[in-house]
């Protein structure tokens, strides 16, 4: 959480060093530097960790440090391949995307690719050791070097011009890497993390390294695949500046526009997603837990439990967005010209966070294999309506919508196999309508409260501050009302969650939920 909200910050600031059409050059870089990446670490360092393990298991020190030897020399090889591919990729990619500029921030973030593919050896290694200290560590300190870096590199090179400046920040991906990498260096090198490379158990032999590593490709490689779904995704915008430069923008207005979608909109219609990251987290092993044991009934109540609290945070988040679109973007990005992207991707919330917690249930239910199939038939359905609605009618919008229409297969699929899996249907009463009243309730404030406060102030910031609290104070009391929240809701809040649950009880405010039929 501290990693994701140090990260959070440079987006809200980026935009008034290097301006909009930076802020555009600065994303086009990060998808295809996303994808190598998810496919160069996400299953390795899983391999490793559970190869790792195996051997730790039987009290085989020798075999775990060889598994680490083997996977460092194949994520050094590996890295250094992509880092050149992405290299060399750079020119055609901004051709293109239509934007010369973006040659120089893809080139940037090359050399990021070699490092954080041998950060991933060094991360699977303490998750072998179940040891997460160090990772949490290095993630911390990547991000405030790689913010740092972003401001510091933005401004120096700002004087030769934008495409050098976004250069200069999507280089803070390199340098947040590299102190990752120093700092897990460090932590590798303390004796009470060492392993001994003579304890082995007796008449074990040594597997040969060759082996090792052709062992960790089999088992990362559809890992991988499923982790470059999410990629896929993103990379459906790359068809964006192609479509926009056909109604005759230049290259410029491209990448301006491509920051109010990729940057500003779509970084708000991310937001709502660190929440329900951690219910498809919890999920997972609670769903597992229960379909071992075979208690269906208590695999039905979890996911509808999930799918309940994603609703009803993704509701109002949905209306919010739309609702003040422009102010936020204005306030948040110093650009209100992002608005009618965020008002048109507003819906995208929902479909996007539902995508999420279904996700969590499919996987405790061991079918991994379908989050991934069907994030990448949204993404085949995002192309093609990005590339169809793109155009001199919509301009950005078409894109937007394309990026909704994806998320909305990609939710409805899963929730469809939740349902043939588990039984566990989409709760109307419960998880709908309940948070729709609240949504509606609020819907109707606080479009008079922004009007009230910024005609009578004339001040549009502290008008839109003022028009989210109030929104959030009305949704919560109108939810509490029609007894949207129940009491084991709030006991699931650590530390404060209890003692609020207990008031509520007290007040008689609250139903009380619980483990059995959803009800």
């Amino acid at each position: 959480m501290l990693s994701r909200s140090i990260g959070a910050v440079y987006r809200f600031i980026l935009p008034r060093i290097i301006g909009t059409e930076g802020l555009g050059l600065f994303g086009m870089a990060y998808p295809m530097y996303g994808m190598l990446l998810n496919l160069s670490t996400i299953g390795v360092n899983i391999a490793i960790s559970k190869f790792m393990a195996e051997h730790l298991g039987r009290g085989d020190e020798a075999g775990a440090l060889r598994v680490f030897r083997a996977a460092l020399a194949l994520m050094a090889g590996v890295g250094l391949a992509l880092s050149v591919a992405l290299a060399l990729a750079a020119a055609p990619a901004a051709r293109l995307l239509h934007t010369p500029g973006a040659f120089w921030p893809i080139l940037a973030t090359a050399p990021a690719v070699f490092l954080v593919a041998i950060l991933g050896a060094y991360r699977g290694y303490f998750q072998g050791l179940q040891y997460m200290t160090p990772t949490a560590n290095s993630q911390v300190f990547e991000q405030l070097v790689r913010v740092l870096s972003i401001f510091a590199f933005a401004w120096l090179l700002l004087p030769l011009g934008i495409p050098f400046a976004a250069a200069g920040a999507t280089s803070g991906a390199t340098t947040g890497a590299l102190a990752a990498l120093v700092i897990l260096a460090w932590f590798v090198r303390r004796p009470d993390m060492r392993l001994d490379p003579a304890r082995r158990p007796a008449g074990a032999i040594p597997e040969p390294y060759l082996a090792i590593a052709g062992k960790i490709v089999r088992f990362a490689i559809p890992i991988s695949v499923a982790g470059v779904a999410v990629s896929v995704m993103q990379l459906a915008d790359y068809v964006v500046p192609a479509r926009l430069a056909a109604t005759g923008l230049d290259a410029t207005a491209i990448s301006v526009e491509f920051a109010r979608l990729t940057q500003m909109a779509l970084t708000l219609i991310n937001l709502p997603t660190v929440i329900t990251y951690a219910i498809q987290l919890s999920l997972v092993p609670a769903v597992a837990a229960a379909a071992a044991r075979g208690e269906m009934a208590l695999v039905r109540h979890r996911a509808a439990t999930g799918v309940r609290l994603t609703v009803t945070l993704a509701l109002p988040a949905v209306v919010g967005l739309y609702l003040l679109a422009a102010p936020l973007t204005g306030l948040l990005f110093g650009d209100p010209g992002g608005g009618p992207a965020l008002a048109a991707m507003s819906a995208g919330v929902l479909f996007l966070t539902l995508q999420q917690t279904t996700s969590g249930v499919l996987q405790g239910l061991g079918r991994t294999d379908l989050p991934a199939r069907n994030l990448a038939a949204g993404a085949l359905v995002k192309l093609a309506i990005t590339w169809a609605l793109t155009g001199p009618a919509l301009g950005i919008r078409g894109a937007a919508y394309g990026t909704v229409a994806g998320f909305l297969v990609a939710s409805s699929l899963n929730l469809t196999a939740v349902r043939r899996l588990s039984g566990a249907g989409l709760d109307i009463r419960g998880a709908v309508a309940r948070p729709a009243v609240a949504t509606a309730a609020m819907g109707l404030v606080v479009p008079p409260v922004f009007s009230a406060v910024g005609g009578a102030l004339g001040r549009p910031s502290l008008a839109t501050l003022l028009a989210v609290a109030t929104g959030v104070v009305v949704y919560g009391g109108v939810l509490l009302a029609v007894g949207g929240i129940t009491a084991r809701d709030l006991e699931m809040i650590p530390r404060v969650g209890p003692r609020l649950a207990g008031w509520g009880r007290r007040l008689r405010l609250l139903r009380e939920g619980g483990e059995g039929n959803g009800t």
